[in-house]
């Protein structure tokens, strides 16, 4: 594997100092246990004999072990048995194998295979759950060096393959997926890529089937839903349960507030179900660097945020459901259900809605043409990897858009900041506009918008215009929007108290004519129906701010026990005070 020291700004699963712990215990490779540390791992594994060219895991391996090599050594390859079959990275002793998939559940779609014989230890992925939630030190080293090399195989477009054209919705929709849940991936565009057509021949897939996602060590998927992708992977769960069980809690979104009140509940002995349509993490999981949070003065990413978070619901047992779209909600005799896109109802105590909000999209002709072909509305290392060291533009003045204006110019000539206004200074923190002044090569534009987009067969510039009515062209590979946000609602079909713009009302923000006919007063993030509360951006006059969403995510679980307990519906202990 190629040295850290390459991919200074690709490492965006952690912070930098993170970066720099793992780049200093050994570029490239992997931490090199101690003593200790093996001694402690073997408590939750066992030994054995390996043979020069046993194979340890392999593509379509719906789950692998966390394998320490003892004695000995092994190599991770890609496309095994083809003609472009190569070795991404090799081991040795008290050297160990496994990435961030080991701990999501993910098939396996590379192989491992050893280079000499020797022994090895295997820890099981439920025991290294229990070492990730019990052995602090270690749990610390075993997800940096992991969020590391997914970092790694992302930048070098390892696993997955997206066969599909450009000008297809599917495949921007696919992409849109694949970047979102940070799944590692190749894509091959139809109209620009000569192995594109290749690969149909060898298939024999008709260009009318497109676009298809080729799965290492499986079938390839034509035109997949998006669960049926995350299915293919492993990656989707449904909950085995009769129609007439009820859950303690049901939470609806996997951003941050939902992460935290799926954590808190579940922690404090609740049966918890967390249910999210997109990715974990939400808008913040595509953040690259969230520097403001209590406790992480270097920052963390909102990929290490969601990855810590989804480590902390399953080892308090959330059932997590990815590629879960709720589409309806009833309720009936205090009971909520939650009707999801594939069918399956949810039914659940007390309800958490923390679906967040989408940013808007700019009113310009041929928009959808761009839009995940040059039009972005998150950047993660995926986008950038897409645009390259070209200019780009970003539209907007709030955080999300002075984080992704420092992140791209790692790795862009001139990243052009794009605003209406006269300055960042009413809508941007502090120490962003700080950073963002110390890097020559960020523009900020005021009293300036995008007029047009020009291109081909992807976004290939943007026409500006100024408060003076006089335009620019700037020839760009990338335009990414941060403006404004509109709820998601659409599934409530107005049954919940909005505001104006379609943001959830709660506590006494309701208006009378909303309020229980029961004459209970809603609580605080209680919507307009009892029991059912709100957290996050998608509740009207949330403060746009991580760690905001995260404690609003934990109060609203004291909340909806207290709610349980005034009807007489007592599930547990009520919440307890940390210390």
């Amino acid at each position: 594997m190629a040295d850290v020291a390459r991919f200074p700004v690709l490492c965006t699963g952690m912070s930098d100092a993170t970066v720099a712990d793992i780049a200093h215990l050994q570029p490239g490779r992997s931490p090199i246990l101690d003593d200790a540390q093996i001694e402690l791992l073997g408590r939750y594994g066992r030994e054995s004999d390996i043979a020069a060219g046993d194979v340890l895991f392999a593509p379509g391996d719906e789950t692998y072990d966390l394998i320490v090599i003892l004695e000995g050594g092994a190599e991770v390859v890609q496309d095994q048995g083809r003609p472009t079959e190569s070795v991404i990275v090799t081991y040795g002793p008290r050297e160990f194998l496994g990435e961030l998939g080991l701990l999501s559940g993910q098939r396996v779609f590379l192989m491992a295979r050893a280079t000499a014989a020797g022994r090895i230890l295997r820890v099981p992925v439920d025991q290294l759950r229990t070492v990730m939630a019990q052995e602090l030190d270690l749990s610390e080293l075993i997800l940096r060096a992991f969020l590391l090399r997914h970092s790694i195989l992302t930048h070098l477009e390892t696993g997955l393959t997206l066969i599909g054209s450009h000008f297809h919705p599917d495949t921007r929709r696919l992409l849109e997926v694949l970047a979102r849940n940070r799944l590692p991936s190749k894509w091959l565009d139809l109209e620009s890529s000569p192995d594109a057509e290749m690969m149909l021949r060898e298939l024999e897939v008709p260009v009318e089937d497109l676009p298809i996602v080729i799965v290492p060590g499986g079938p390839f998927l034509r035109n997949p839903s998006s669960r049926q992708l995350l299915d293919a992977l492993g990656l989707s769960v449904s909950v085995d349960h009769d129609p007439a069980d009820v859950c303690d809690l049901l939470v609806v979104g996997g951003g941050p507030a939902g992460l935290a009140a799926s954590v808190y509940g579940a922690s404090e002995g609740m049966s918890t179900t967390l249910a999210e349509d997109t990715a974990l993490g939400g808008q913040a999981g595509t953040s690259s660097r969230i520097e403001n949070y209590l406790g992480f003065p270097a920052g963390l990413s909102g990929e290490e945020l969601a990855a810590r978070g989804a480590l902390q619901a399953q080892k308090f047992g959330v059932c997590i459901m990815l590629a879960a779209k709720a589409v309806a909600l009833s309720t009936q005799n205090s009971i909520h259900h939650v009707t999801f896109e594939n069918g399956e109802v949810i039914s659940a105590n007390s309800l958490i809605i923390a679906t967040g909000a989408r940013y808007n999209r700019l009113p310009l002709d041929r928009l959808s043409d761009f839009e995940g072909v040059g039009v972005y509305y998150a950047a993660t290392q995926m986008e950038a990897m897409a645009c390259g060291n070209e200019p780009v533009v970003i539209v907007g003045g709030g955080n999300s858009a002075g984080q992704a204006a420092l992140f791209l110019a790692a790795t862009c000539s001139q990243v052009h900041i794009v605003i209406r206004g006269p300055s960042l200074d009413s809508s941007m923190s502090r120490y962003l506009i700080d950073q963002i002044d110390r890097v020559p090569h960020i523009k900020v534009m005021p009293h300036t918008q995008v007029h047009a987009l020009i291109g081909k067969d992807r976004l290939e510039s943007v026409e500006l215009i100024d408060a003076q009515q006089q335009t620019t062209t700037l020839d760009v590979s990338g335009l990414f929007v941060f403006i404004g946000a509109r709820p998601s609602t659409g599934w409530l079909d107005d049954q919940l108290a909005q505001d104006k713009d379609g943001f959830l009302l709660t506590g006494t923000e309701i208006p009378d004519s909303h309020l229980d006919p029961a004459g209970r007063a809603p609580m605080f993030l209680e919507t307009s129906r009892p029991g059912i509360f709100c957290v996050g951006d998608v509740r009207s006059g949330s403060v746009k701010r991580c760690a905001t969403a995260i404690g609003e995510g934990s109060m609203a679980v004291r909340l909806a026990f207290d709610r349980l307990n005034t009807a007489g519906t007592v599930l547990a202990e009520p919440p307890r005070s940390e210390g």
